[in-house]
């Protein structure tokens, strides 16, 4: 059987035997090997050219790809695990290719100097490819590398509108320019749907597309060079260090600062110490013995830890260093009265003048007894003075009993 009978036997559905094949299956198109060269675009024969744009409709970006696998930064599927258009997928799908492209941008650091600074400036003047963080700030960087003014570029980009950078411009620490930004940029536009798909596409494109096309070819061949030692590797910015915020552990800032009294100075680093710290904030060496305690002013009620020597005020029923049990509380018998303090009637507790209600228990104050004149308010109970001719409190009214009985105690008598 000649060969185009056998293909026509092939192409043409007849029913088949259920006996010969229990399973059914599908008669697939036969496919030919498509021809994947690592040179350069220029050097492609017709033939391999035609077949390269059935996968992608740019040749420099599948070279660029094979050039990536050839190099080992993109790792193919095995041959028994690919479907039917898997092999020409890898060239149209950003989750495939987006890690070895940048991995090989970062690696090969040192050509982004070596590439065309014309077609860069071609590629990033009209704006950026989409408004991704990363891209824009790609775009910032390359259009400072080619000393574009970035309020131009702005003004007159289509996706200014939606974009929260625009009109932002890098700081100087950020604004350096890598392979890294380009490639980025010349990704996007390879995997435009517009440029996949060959739809109809904005004014000005052509150029862009040209320019990045060339850029393509300009990094498969700059990769076959060696890198230059004696170019520094761009420094990765880590995480700042705990340390770079504990500013205030310098030794030329303890020493600026005035030492009160209860400071202290560490004995093994020399730092300046508050009073109120136990251990030095330096080196967490332990502070001297009785800090706290000795060089500050104690005052009535105030006590010093028996265990530790920490000084606690009055009010601390332990100790707040060691947590160890405080002196027994002074019994309401033993402790002096001023003016105005008053014992609970019901638990016995001295409260101060000043509190309505006792401290220990909820008993409120007794009400004071009142001299001749005085008077309690009938709506709020609040004791005023002879003087008070409204409550002092509620601007109650005044009884008139009292005041009809402290104008009697006032009138003139004849002597007798």
């Amino acid at each position: 059987m000649s060969a185009s009978k056998f293909l026509h036997f092939l192409r043409t559905p007849t029913p088949l035997s259920p006996l010969l094949f229990p399973k059914p299956f599908s008669l697939k198109p036969l496919r030919f090997l498509r021809y994947s060269s690592s040179s350069a675009v220029e050097n492609l024969t017709a033939d391999a050219t035609e077949t390269l744009c059935a996968s992608h409709p740019w040749p420099e970006w599948v070279t660029f790809v094979d050039r990536l696998k050839t190099k080992g930064y993109l790792i193919e599927s095995p041959p028994e695990a690919n479907h039917e258009g898997d092999a020409e997928s890898v060239y149209k799908d950003m989750n495939l290719v987006k890690d070895a492209c940048f991995s090989f941008a970062r690696d090969r650091y040192d050509i982004f100097r070596s590439l065309s600074t014309k077609d860069i400036q071609m590629v990033v003047e009209s704006g950026c490819p989409n408004l991704l963080r990363k891209a824009v700030n790609s775009g910032k960087r390359l259009r400072a590398y080619v000393l574009l003014d970035e309020g131009n570029v702005c003004s007159t980009c289509t996706l200014r509108g939606s974009c929260d950078r625009a009109y932002v411009i890098l700081k100087e620490n950020d604004a350096a320019a890598r392979t890294v930004d380009i490639v980025r940029i010349l990704l996007f536009y390879a995997l435009d749907p517009l440029v996949i798909s060959g739809g109809e596409k904005p004014p000005g494109r052509d150029i862009i597309e040209s320019s990045a096309r060339k850029l393509f070819s300009e990094l498969v061949a700059l990769s076959e060079t060696s890198p230059d030692p004696a170019l520094p590797k761009p420094a990765v910015k880590g995480p700042k260090r705990k340390e770079d915020y504990v500013k205030f552990v310098d030794d030329k800032l303890s020493q600026d600062v005035e030492m009160k009294r209860g400071d202290w100075m560490c004995p093994k680093c020399n730092f300046m110490n508050f009073s109120r710290n136990v251990q030095c904030r330096k080196c967490n060496e332990d502070g001297p013995k009785g800090v706290g305690a000795g060089d500050v002013e104690m005052k009535k009620g105030d006590w010093t830890c028996p265990e530790c020597s920490f000084m606690n005020f009055s009010r601390n029923i332990r100790c707040l260093k060691c947590k160890a049990e405080g002196p027994k509380r002074v019994s309401a018998d033993e402790a002096e009265m001023k003016k105005g303090d008053w014992t609970c009637r019901q638990c016995g507790f001295m409260n101060f003048a000043s509190n309505k209600k006792c401290l220990r228990c909820p008993e409120p104050r007794p009400k004071r007894e009142l001299k001749p004149g005085d008077w309690e308010c009938l709506s709020c109970g609040f004791h005023n003075y002879s003087r008070n001719m409204e409550c002092r409190k509620c601007n109650g009214e005044r009884p008139k009993e009292t005041v009809a009985s402290e104008y009697k105690e006032q009138l003139w008598r004849r002597p007798q």
